[in-house]
């Protein structure tokens, strides 16, 4: 059974749910691989990689050791509710889906599984916290850890992608990605240039532009415009926020431009979210 509100100094030696309700809260942390979402209200996690805002609709994926702070500074309580998984657990997980059961006996499995994508918005992971929320079951942290898994899924695929010779050489090349991949996310709210992103990879704008698209399958712009999309549906379905209020928390510059650009994508105006009316998602980023 998972711990509940647990000490933090016994966060990462089993499984834990620590939810709080606070309209002012301050902590610094660092810990295992954990989820954070964000029931009523909205709290903001800073990373080395910058602000993160999660609200109702949205997941946050922190990692083994990654340090950040959470604020909440609002006029009404804000109910969190984070996923702190034992060490080992979700890699145990990784493992079991991406390796034959005969090496599974044979293999120690120590590696730590890293998340760069650290945003989900109205999806399966999102999914799977929501029914935790609304009743915590022994299978909810395996439900969790399944749907971690699966976003990382393509992962030894797209690694593969990379344009080099040695594996150790893509798989560096990856993580450089994976680090600009992880800046783009926590800047949705803001102009971000191809060369802070590449800056923040270590690479040049022209190698990083080139390693980005081999590895995602899509420019940084496009992956960059989309996944604000996603968090502008996730805002519009989750919050009564008026839509060019929204528009511009998403980044964009004009509720016009974007209005246009989400009805071409979802085949539905922002407005007709309010309305329940269903969207049709395109491929995944």
């Amino acid at each position: 059974m998972a711990l509940l509100n647990p000490p933090a100094a016994l966060l990462g030696t089993a499984n834990a749910v620590v939810a709080g309700r606070s309209a002012r809260y301050e902590h610094r942390f660092a810990g295992p691989l954990s989820v954070k979402t964000v029931v009523a209200g909205t709290a903001t996690w800073e990373t080395r990689y910058g602000r993160f805002e999660v609200g109702p609709g949205s997941a946050l994926v922190l990692n083994e050791g990654e340090e950040y702070e959470i604020t909440v500074d609002a006029l009404q309580p804000v109910e969190t509710f984070c996923f702190f998984f034992e060490r080992g657990f979700v890699e145990d997980a990784w493992r079991a889906s991406t390796t034959g059961s005969a090496e599974l006996l044979d293999d120690a499995g120590d590696q730590t599984v890293a998340f760069s994508e650290k945003l989900h918005f109205d999806g399966p992971l999102v999914a799977a916290m929501k029914r935790a929320h609304a009743g915590m079951q022994d299978s909810s942290f395996f439900d969790v850890a399944r749907e971690l898994v699966h976003a990382r899924s393509d992962i030894v695929s797209r690694v593969a992608r990379v344009p080099a010779l040695r594996a150790s050489t893509r798989h560096e090349l990856a993580r450089r990605v994976g680090v600009a991949t992880a800046f783009l996310h926590a800047n949705l709210d803001r102009r971000v240039s191809i060369s802070e992103a590449a800056r923040e990879g270590c690479l040049s704008p022209f190698h990083f532009h080139r390693l980005f698209t081999a590895f995602h399958g899509v420019t940084p712009h496009r992956y960059l415009t989309r996944l604000r999309l996603e968090r502008a549906l996730a805002l519009l379905r989750n919050s009564d926020g008026r839509v060019a209020d929204i528009a511009l928390a998403c980044g964009f510059e004009s509720a016009g431009s974007f209005a246009t650009l989400f009805k071409r994508t979802f085949g539905v105006s922002p407005g007709a979210i309010r309305k329940n009316e269903e969207v049709s998602r395109p491929a995944s980023r």
